[in-house]
């Protein structure tokens, strides 16, 4: 764990168990919003499955992570939120965790990218947060801020490996099963493994046989690339429109998504451009690159056909208005 980082929803276990995401669902009670859960008729045709959509952008900032940020910062002693707060993101990690530590009273710098997109650093500025750039990726603004939890004794709010954080995320997947309770593949957005992971720790519990795929691009593919390995790498990273899935994982995330997902695939950032456009079009659902690769991997027949019903999480809708207008424009 990054210094600072307190691990406290599960005692400081390495994973976080059913009981727990069941427990950040208490706590989330109030805060955290209870997601639709629509099925798509133009996607499900377009499949040949019965195929549903989780809309996390009609979350609270805009996406999912809201989720595991406050399951968290809530599980904190007093003590240790008094200490202030620090984290990394390409944007909606930042959001949650600047929203969450307002509405718990805590400092909280955000170390982001410098080419974070503008519409999400206003945010987590408008939420409260200290916003600090860093120039280079987002493994560089991850850097700053363990150096900055080190040299401070702040809080180190892990973007997706701590249990806590793993935990909070994993209350989409209970969400998802009651909706829907006969769900047979959830497909799943990946950048470090926090919601994947979290969502398998639930299907594997709860889900009877359901398979978890995870969804990566080509530019974006750390764990896919780990996976099949069989240990940490760091692939080449291009141009993408997903920031939100670029980076690195970590040993923990790893390992959690050796236990509970079922395979991780890879879709061209071409592809999630037309997600993007079909997703708009199609359903009126305004999805960031982060999200659309779900429908992506669906519209492109990257996941394997099933007999039972789907659920792709569309992760979040913080895409800001001249990409928007670029792609939809795009012939």
């Amino acid at each position: 764990m990054p210094p600072g980082t307190a691990g406290a929803e599960t005692g400081g276990g390495a994973f976080p168990s059913i009981d727990h995401v069941r427990a950040a669902a208490r706590r989330l009670e109030g805060v955290a919003r209870r997601t639709p859960l629509e099925r798509s008729d133009a996607l499900s045709e377009i499949s040949d499955a019965d195929v549903h959509l989780k809309l996390e952008g009609m979350q609270r900032t805009g996406s999912f992570k809201l989720r595991g940020a406050y399951n968290f910062i809530a599980s904190l002693s007093a003590e240790d939120r008094a200490r202030g707060l620090v984290t990394a993101s390409a944007g909606n990690h930042g959001q949650g965790v600047a929203l969450a530590a307002r509405l718990l009273g805590a400092r909280t710098v955000v170390y982001v990218p410098a080419g974070a997109p503008d519409n999400k650093q206003r945010r987590i500025a408008r939420h409260g947060a200290e916003l600090r750039r860093v120039s280079g990726g987002y493994d560089d603004a991850h850097a700053a801020a363990e150096a900055f939890a080190a040299r401070t004794g702040a809080v180190y709010v892990h973007a997706f490996s701590d249990p806590a954080v793993v935990a909070g995320q994993g209350t989409v997947g209970l969400e998802i099963f009651a909706d829907l309770p006969g769900v047979r593949t959830l497909v799943v957005p990946v950048g470090g493994g926090g919601l994947v992971g979290g969502i398998g720790v639930v299907a594997r519990a709860i889900g009877g046989g359901a398979r978890v795929v995870g969804v990566q691009t080509h530019e974006t593919a750390a764990l896919h690339a780990s996976l099949a390995a069989g240990r940490l790498v760091s692939p080449p990273y291009g141009p993408t429109l997903c920031e939100g899935l670029s980076g690195d994982t970590d040993a923990a995330a790893l390992e959690l998504a050796r236990r509970v997902v079922d395979e991780v695939v890879l879709v061209s950032e071409d592809a999630v451009r037309r997600a993007i456009r079909w997703l708009y079009v199609e359903e009126g659902v305004v999805a960031e690159g982060s999200a659309a690769v779900a429908a992506a991997a669906l519209l492109e027949g990257a996941v394997e056909r099933t007999r039972g019903p789907v659920a792709a999480v569309l992760t979040g809708s913080n895409l800001d208005a001249p990409r928007l207008a670029q792609i939809l424009t795009e012939s």
